[in-house]
């Protein structure tokens, strides 16, 4: 397998792991290091093993079912490092109700000895430009 096939094989982990709401299996996804980072959309950075592991604890008690379309996916290595660019399209039911969002993503990973884990992850919400900005943009 190439280094290429082994990141996507990682990312894909990392998304079964979040479908599963299953925080023993988030755990797997990342390197249990102190140099761990955290962006949900919405949330302020969250740095440390501790923080991040909580903080899906956190999503995973309030949500029933989360399935996610991944697009646009970009994988990139250097080196022992490499991230993934990735738009993400989630259906989710919490006890609110039911949401749909689209979220552009990077994933960012650390190779430790033959294994891949997640040292950063970093979602936006895709706010759609009016027609206007789009056009400008181009």
């Amino acid at each position: 397998m190439s280094d290429t096939e082994h990141i996507d094989a990682a990312n894909r982990r990392f998304y079964a792991a979040f479908e599963s709401l299953d925080v023993a299996q988030m755990e797997t996804a990342w390197l249990r290091e102190g140099h761990i980072s955290c962006v949900h959309p919405g949330w302020a950075p969250l740095f440390g093993w501790g923080p991040v592991m909580q903080s899906w604890q956190q999503l995973f008690a309030h949500t029933l079912m989360m399935r996610f379309t991944l697009s646009n996916v970009n994988i990139h290595v250097s080196g022992d490092v490499a991230w993934v660019q990735l738009t993400e399209t989630i259906e989710s039911q919490h006890g609110q109700g039911s949401g749909a969002g689209v979220i552009q993503a990077t994933n960012i990973f650390e190779r430790r000895g033959d294994t891949w884990y997640l040292v950063h992850h970093h979602g936006s919400p895709i706010v759609h430009p009016e027609e206007g900005e789009a056009s400008r943009l181009q």
